[in-house]
């Protein structure tokens, strides 16, 4: 993933400078902007100065006492967490620790962590994780870029480049929804009938033909077993 001036921002959170330099290292290699933070309320101050699409916290407290409040100064990972997905819902955060129990990695994901890292990791799966995340944000993003735009508020832009973008997203909601119509119309954000004509103009229902809901995604109805259509009997047997 190469940098660029779209680039996503990742802000690392960690008391110990050189894990955040190991963490900026491999993510610099994923084309992504890092900020070096040390505790949980230089994050909120920066998300407050300028969002970022990802963040990577330690889960211990940082700065100030633990259990104060992220204003005052003090936090955990979780508390800082909880605090992102509150204001930023959109913000993915991985959390990581090297003394964490099952029970916090529980409370971490049921808070919409996007996953949890245990210290110390291997280099290949930790990048696999933030190669993942940023994915996941770049999705997001261009589902809020697409909503938009079916919604009118986009600036004009060259058609073909906007339709593209438009049938490559849809594409990729529907691979990951596995075809799952009502799930990629809350992503995207349009209505039904909206739905079916991008499925019908952009072919859609042929790119997942393999997933177990298509013929619903393409408004066909299932051929009863009391009178199955021509064919599909000697189909099934083959």
């Amino acid at each position: 993933m190469p940098a660029d001036r779209t680039a996503m921002r990742l802000l690392i959170v960690d008391e110990q400078p050189a894990i955040r330099q190991l963490c900026a290292v491999i993510a610099g290699r994923l084309g992504l902007e890092c900020a070096q933070l040390e505790s949980s309320r230089a994050a909120l101050d920066q998300m407050n100065h300028c969002a970022a699409e990802l963040i990577l916290a330690d889960l211990k407290p940082t700065t100030g006492s633990p259990g104060a409040p992220l204003q005052a100064g003090g936090s955990s990972g979780l508390e800082l967490l909880a605090e992102v997905k509150r204001r930023w819902p959109l913000t993915e955060v991985a959390l990581m620790s090297s003394y964490a129990s099952m029970e916090s990695a529980v409370h971490a994901m049921r808070l919409g962590a996007y996953d949890f890292v245990a210290k110390p990791f291997r280099v290949e799966e930790f990048q696999l994780v933030l190669e993942r995340m940023a994915e996941k944000a770049r999705l997001v993003r261009e589902n809020k870029l697409l909503r938009n735009r079916l919604q009118g508020r986009t600036k004009p832009a060259p058609c073909t480049d906007l339709e593209e973008l438009e049938r490559l997203t849809v594409q990729r909601v529907f691979e990951q929804v596995q075809g799952d119509k009502e799930e990629a119309q809350r992503l995207l954000g349009i209505s039904r009938a909206t739905l079916y004509r991008k499925i019908k103009q952009y072919g859609i229902g042929k790119a997942v033909r393999n997933y177990p809901a298509r013929n619903e995604l393409v408004g066909e109805e299932r051929p009863s077993a009391a009178k199955p259509e021509r064919g599909t009997t000697e189909l099934s047997r083959k």
